[in-house]
């Protein structure tokens, strides 16, 4: 009787210290009241795979402020009157990305339209292509927050991964009102939807550094007027430092549709946004 109750002390003695490694994992940040800086390049590649061609936008880079409140946040961007390739045509756009991180899930959502592409060479080309998304993946480690790789409002302390399952929706149309490319005189529309699968492992180095290294694939049903199928790679990476008062990272996150039509029109696209951020905690 005597060894039965030291052993229940000695486990609630311990029970406190395992709940605090636990949470010791992740940590919040206050983020009562902060400051948001943003640099982010955006862009579209038309792989026309029978050709062996690419078209590529030609646009400036954004930068863009915004402040928050716990989890409300607000913000703006405007594109620079520079940093685009003054021997092609500036692409006119519209860029919309928005993505929510939760405990054990992300959302991702983005519409993308583009007119005015080149092929890297030498000539510009009427094209015009519109590009729409949503995607929602669950992580299955409750201790690997990918919340804190790419929102910046927690904190990682302990190397690891998880496995991600969910799914998507996607929607592209593409038209050319050029000679160039008949194969869109007439708008080519379609659309995706399917399971999603992946990886994310995170490193953390000298207890305020990270790398977070994401690898997300799906198996789409394409509907582009007769049903065929496609390969969708969702690859996120961000790497960042962590400290009280402020965090920052580097980051990029990109959709690649791998598309399977018909042997004219067979044709990827690569689409996404390559940036950096900076969070100062004011209080």
């Amino acid at each position: 009787m005597k060894k039965v109750s030291i052993i229940f002390l000695l486990c609630l003695f311990l029970a406190p210290l395992n709940v605090y490694s636990e949470e010791a994992v992740i940590e919040n940040f206050r983020n009562l009241l902060f400051v948001k800086f943003t640099s982010t390049y955006n862009f579209i590649v038309l792989e026309q795979i029978p050709q062996e061609q690419s078209y590529y936008t030609n646009r400036p880079v954004d930068v863009g402020f915004g402040i928050g409140v716990k989890n409300i946040f607000a913000g703006f961007s405007m594109s620079l009157p520079f940093g685009y390739d003054s021997s092609y045509e500036k692409s006119s756009s519209f860029d919309l990305n928005f993505n929510r991180y939760a405990k054990n899930n992300y959302s991702n959502g983005f519409m993308k339209y583009y007119s005015g592409f080149n092929d890297g060479i030498e000539f510009s080309y009427e094209l015009r292509i519109i590009n729409l998304g949503y995607s929602k993946i669950f992580v299955f480690n409750d201790e690997h927050s990918i919340r804190s790789a790419y929102n910046l409002d927690q904190k990682q302390n302990i190397s690891n991964g998880s496995f991600l399952l969910g799914g998507g929706m996607f929607f592209s149309s593409i038209k050319s009102d050029s000679s160039a490319l008949v194969d869109y005189s007439d708008s080519l529309n379609a659309f995706y939807t399917g399971p999603i699968f992946g990886y994310s492992y995170t490193i953390v180095f000298s207890n305020n550094f990270f790398i977070n290294m994401l690898a997300a694939a799906g198996l789409n049903i394409i509907n582009s007027g007769e049903f065929s199928y496609g390969i969708q790679a969702l690859p996120k990476i961000s790497a960042g430092y962590h400290s009280k008062k402020w965090s920052a990272n580097i980051y990029s996150n990109c959709v690649y549709l791998i598309n399977q039509h018909n042997e004219a029109l067979d044709y990827n696209l690569f689409s996404g946004n390559i940036g950096l951020s900076y969070i100062r905690r004011l209080l």
